[in-house]
């Protein structure tokens, strides 16, 4: 069986910058451990699978698989995906995606794309910063001396916000995977959001790095689903009211700069709407070819066929096990 897939660069207006992205369209025939196996074969941080919807009001269903797990919801697999769907004339102007979190409205213009995410939620404190900070080979004073929290926060898929008080702290970043995965076992399924205030482009809002290592995600170099998170965080730590615009640079020290775009809506001191955006550029285009069944082991990994695809880890898609932490978006094993 063949099925169309595009590669697209997500949150870059120039290819070979961004957040790789496979779209995998007309997908109704695959199944779950199928979707799984070719997310692991593209290798990238995530691969989408786009078929007809089966909530009302939704224009298509977009599941969303990492090598090792399905997600809910994620940003730049969102905006890619539109984006794709625009330039082919599957989507209008104003489309709703069916996502694991449900129907989320996307704006869509040609090589551009502007999703809704939920209001935020705002999670736990991280209990120790200084961990977090060894975890990350940094000293403790880069965090506690932001005078800022860790603190989960989620739009719909919760990230641990880690304020960083330099640039340069930012830029030692160097987690230790097992230490990272022990400091963040208080959050099942979050990846921690590291950023600072200080910037390498001037006028924008902070400078990112996403580290996953136990997600199977070593770094992100575009995290969308995290981008309306920080701007939430930033807006309830910083003064302001009715439409704040936030601006971020991410992916730069794995040589595959990000833009992220992210708006809130605050009114009373609370955030009422929220939204991603970016650009994107398509890059290839081309065919899977499949045979109709799994064989028993796929990649090694064995009982891909019968073995029931990934596994549920905290109430959502988790890993599918395997293959330890990869290097994303051009920086490892891709």
């Amino acid at each position: 069986m063949r099925y169309a897939f595009h590669l697209v660069d997500v949150f870059t207006d120039r290819p070979l910058a961004g957040n790789q992205l496979a779209v995998v369209l007309d997908a109704d025939g695959l199944e779950t451990d199928r979707m799984q196996a070719i997310a692991r074969e593209f290798n990238f941080s995530e691969t989408t699978f786009v078929t007809a919807p089966t909530a009302e009001g939704c224009d298509w269903r977009v599941r969303i698989f990492t090598p090792l797990v399905e997600l809910p919801m994620a940003g730049h697999p969102t905006i890619g995906t539109a984006v794709v769907l625009e330039a082919l004339g599957r989507a209008s102007e104003r489309t709703v995606f069916e996502l694991g979190v449900g129907p989320t409205p996307v704006r869509v213009r040609a090589g551009w794309a502007e999703m809704e995410q939920q209001p935020p939620a705002f999670g736990m404190q991280h209990p120790d910063p200084a961990a977090l900070a060894a975890a990350l080979s940094i000293e403790a004073e880069e965090i506690t001396g932001t005078g800022l929290p860790v603190q989960s926060v989620s739009t719909g898929l919760a990230h641990l916000m880690v304020p960083v008080r330099s640039l340069a702290g930012v830029r030692r970043l160097h987690p230790d995977p097992d230490a990272l995965g022990a400091a963040l076992a208080l959050f099942p399924g979050a990846a921690a959001y590291c950023f600072s205030r200080e910037v390498e482009h001037p006028g924008l809002d902070a400078h990112c790095r996403m580290f996953a290592p136990h997600l199977g995600t070593a770094e992100d170099p575009a995290t969308g689903s995290a981008a309306g998170p920080l701007a939430c965080y930033l807006a309830v730590h910083t003064e302001g009211e009715g439409l704040r615009r936030f601006r971020f640079e991410q992916g730069i020290e794995m040589g595959r700069p990000s833009l992220l775009e992210a708006s809130v809506e605050q009114r009373g001191g609370t955030i009422t709407a929220v939204t991603v955006a970016g650009e994107a550029r398509r890059l290839a285009e081309g065919w899977l070819t499949l045979d109709k069944t799994l064989p028993r082991e796929v990649g090694g990994v064995p009982g891909e066929a019968g073995g029931g695809g990934p596994r549920e880890v905290g109430g959502v898609p988790g890993e599918a096990g395997g293959g330890g932490p990869r290097q994303v978006g051009g920086g490892g094993d891709r």
